[in-house]
């Protein structure tokens, strides 16, 4: 058993814009140079991945990517520094929660578990 720990960025009314899928997309861009290859690794279409990139663009205000177009050899698309520096943050938050969660879930689960004196 194994507890896992789900986080997410969401606005003023609740509405989430950057979670586990986006964060997904955005570090599949940084691998493949590509928001078109990217979103086909993750099974996903070019359209939704693209909106995905501008909503969360949309809720942040600034870009989170250098795009360019294709030409014979095709564009690519980067991740701009911002972007970058906001992957590396939430990972670690991600991390950090989540060895916290599981500590204290040992714990707890280990006095329920304990027979009573």
């Amino acid at each position: 058993m194994e507890l896992k720990v789900k986080i997410w960025l969401s606005d003023d009314r609740g509405e989430g814009f950057l979670g586990e899928g986006r964060y997904r997309l955005l570090h599949a861009v940084s691998r493949c140079n590509s928001l078109q290859k990217a979103a086909r690794q993750l099974g996903i279409s070019y359209r939704k991945a693209w909106g995905d990139i501008q909503a969360v663009e949309k809720h942040l205000g600034f870009k989170m990517l250098i795009r360019r177009r294709g030409g014979t050899g095709g564009g690519n698309s980067i991740l701009t520094e911002p972007a970058e520096k906001l992957l590396e943050i939430f990972r670690k938050i991600h991390t950090d929660l989540e060895k916290q969660a599981r500590r204290h879930f040992k714990q707890r689960l280990k006095k329920l578990c304990s027979p009573s004196r």
